[in-house]
């Protein structure tokens, strides 16, 4: 096991800089005019062009430690798959690592933002201590059900089950507006970009971990 951590470390380093570099291109900016758009409604600014001179150096600092951060988790979630991976399959058949990087999304991501969407800044979450249980609940939930099937060899059911999920997962993200709320284009645009960059993120994993493992 202790011989796999560096590989796990390794591929979620490469995973967290593409992370990264997708978040600066398509995200990023979606959440500079978020924030811009709630200075600007509080009075606060009135030329977008200033701030952008102003803050130039603050928001290089601030995408240095997104990357920092974002290394972090990645290698985070490399060493939580890398250790599911060895509990149930002793690192002897790779093609088990598909299934357990395809539930680190659903159950670390998917299933959570379909409770509880991704919020640009200036957005109210409400009840903040509320929305943490939901997520944690989610989680949770999702991860128990997945441990049991698994532990039943319930293959056919589980794997209905993740589907399923899926199905509804996409058609939510696509009916936004007529399942959840309205929502303005910013935001739906906003989520979309996280939606693709988290399958990025556990695309990559995968990729990575079953490259730098099958030695």
């Amino acid at each position: 096991m202790i011989k796999y951590i560096y590989p796990a470390l390794i591929a979620g380093l490469i995973t967290g800089f593409a992370f990264t570099l997708f978040n600066l291109f398509f995200v990023q900016s979606l959440i500079v005019e978020a924030e811009l758009l709630e200075l600007h409604s509080a009075g606060v600014v009135h030329d977008h062009s200033h701030v952008g001179d102003k803050d130039s150096s603050f928001i290089s600092e601030r995408n240095f430690l997104t990357l920092l951060v974002n290394i972090a988790m990645c290698v985070a979630f490399s060493l939580i798959v890398i250790g599911f991976y060895y509990i149930r399959d002793g690192l002897s058949d790779t093609r088990n690592l598909l299934k357990i990087t395809l539930s680190g999304f659903l159950i670390f991501f998917l299933l959570p933002k379909i409770f509880i969407l991704p919020q640009l800044p200036g957005q109210s979450l409400g009840n903040t201590a509320f929305v943490q249980l939901i997520w944690i609940l989610t989680t949770l939930g999702s991860m128990a059900i997945l441990i049991i099937t698994d532990r039943l060899n319930l293959f056919s059911v589980r794997l209905l089950l993740l589907l399923s999920l899926i199905v509804v997962s996409i058609f939510i993200l696509l009916n936004l507006d007529l399942v959840v709320y309205k929502i303005d284009p910013l935001h739906s645009t906003f989520i979309y970009y996280t939606f693709i960059s988290n399958l990025i993120l556990w695309t990559l994993l995968y990729l990575n971990l079953s490259y730098f493992i099958k030695d």
